[in-house]
């Protein structure tokens, strides 16, 4: 109903402002209430526009013509109708003696069919208001597209490298080596494809299966929520300080492969929109954040191979790029 409300304000507005319209109040003894219309003088009569309905034009438009015809004014009749479809509209819409012309809008698609129209500049006014506005209702839809873009990416790269390394539940450390792991001499000697290429390459199927689940669920509400170019630099941010952290301790006896750095990023992101909108969200949820980072903290004390500095650096830029986005928007 919004979209509907916008597209008739729209309308008004490019009446009175570009064709000169005035808005006019008839009373309705049928229906006891004031009828609003818009109406323009033209040397040989009065442009009329009404904003009316299937079930009532009828009556509305023997009303303006009672109301003209009392005062001796030549008038043209012009009813807007917004319908749910304009499928055999032509079936259901029958023209009255009075012979008004009529535009029909629907209201999923915008689309616009039109009776008996004599003036083809209004008519063209109104079809570009209809799909500015259906265009800019679009864009705003907002989806999830380049987080399922990601994770579709990390499974057809991991089953490429299982079938190279003849085994699927586990990867070779040679073939990850080759593919664009992060190893931090071989980085130095010029390999920079690296640094970017290893998020998308994972060790075993279960790394794979945390990663990429973490990534669909945190991800889709972050990219739904500052849109497709902020989520994209957040991404590219939590890469580069991710790895940039794990070279400056040292961590290059380890090569690095995983979604973690794109993960924390995104997490530390999704930790200041909760913190935002924390009249909304449940504090269970932060729990579970301040659980996730507690719980990998601790894991990587006890395991091998865990680049920690990594994932901290990419939840710090995360937050900092949310943060920062902020100060932009205001």
């Amino acid at each position: 109903m919004k979209v509907l409300r916008d597209i008739r304000s729209k309308i008004i507005n490019d009446l009175e402002k570009e064709f000169k319209f005035s808005k006019s109040v008839i009373y309705s003894d049928t229906y006891k209430r004031n009828i609003e219309i818009y109406t323009k003088e033209t040397s040989n009569f009065v442009l009329c526009i009404n904003f009316t309905n299937l079930n009532s034009y009828i009556n509305l438009n023997r009303e303006i013509h009672s109301f003209f015809s009392l005062k001796g004014i030549k008038y043209n009749l012009v009813n807007i109708f917004f319908v749910p479809t304009i499928k055999d509209i032509e079936n259901t819409y029958f023209q009255t003696e009075f012979y008004e012309e009529a535009i029909f809008i629907e209201e999923s698609t915008g689309n616009i069919k039109s009776f008996n129209i004599h003036n083809v500049g209004f008519l063209n006014v109104i079809k570009n208001v209809v799909e500015g506005t259906s265009n800019k209702r679009r864009s705003k839809v907002k989806n999830n597209h380049l987080t399922i873009f990601l994770v579709s990416l990390s499974i057809i790269i991991y089953f490429i490298l299982g079938t190279i390394s003849g085994d699927i539940v586990s990867i070779r450390d040679e073939v990850l080596l080759w593919a664009g792991a992060k190893m931090d001499f071989l980085i130095e000697a010029g390999e920079y494809n690296r640094i970017f290429m290893s998020p998308f390459l994972h060790k075993n199927f279960v790394q794979l299966i945390v990663g990429i689940i973490t990534l669909f669920f945190t991800g889709s509400i972050v990219e739904k929520n500052i849109g497709k170019m902020n989520y994209i630099i957040l991404i590219i941010l939590g890469i580069f300080f991710g790895n940039f952290a794990s070279y400056l301790v040292n961590f290059s006896n380890v090569f690095g492969v995983g979604l973690y750095v794109i993960n924390y990023a995104i997490i530390g992101a999704l930790f200041i929109l909760a913190f935002k909108h924390r009249d909304k969200v449940n504090r269970l949820f932060f729990i579970f954040i301040f659980s996730f980072i507690g719980i990998n903290l601790l894991n990587s004390m006890f395991s091998t191979n865990i680049d920690n500095f990594g994932s901290l650096a990419s939840f710090i830029s995360g937050i900092i790029s949310m943060k920062t986005l902020d100060l932009f928007k205001k």
